[in-house]
């Protein structure tokens, strides 16, 4: 019994997000595909993605349908909006405490920096 609740809260959460809730349309997505399987034998799984999803949208007959599979509209479920008061004073500080930083010079080159495996590979262009 703990199994199923828990599986009926876990789907309660997952299809409170807009894009979960797409999977939702998956069989308007078989059904659709089978009409056109119906009206053209040679149509595709492949052909069908790519003329619905990933070709420039063309208004058709069945224009209404094609906005109904999943992944084609998105939903806007949430709408959040914030009233705050603004504060009576408002006050600024400039004051900005700046941490020792030393200088540091640019780098110079000294045979101590490399390692002596590299020091006979990588040598300084010399002049």
């Amino acid at each position: 019994m703990k199994k199923w609740i828990s599986y009926l809260l876990i789907c309660t959460y997952l299809l409170t997000f807009p894009e979960a809730r797409q999977i939702l349309k998956f069989p308007t997505f078989v059904e659709h595909f089978i009409s056109h399987k119906l009206t053209d034998p040679a149509t595709t799984i492949y052909s069908f993605i790519k003329m619905h999803y990933l070709d420039a949208p063309v208004k058709d007959a069945d224009y209404a349908q094609d906005q109904k599979l999943p992944f084609k509209t998105h939903d806007i479920s949430v709408s959040a909006f914030s009233i705050t008061t603004p504060p009576k004073k408002v006050e600024f500080n400039f004051e900005h405490k700046c941490p020792n930083i030393e200088e540091q010079h640019t780098f110079a080159y000294s045979e101590s920096f490399y390692p002596s495996v590299f020091q006979k590979i990588w040598q300084p262009p010399k002049i």
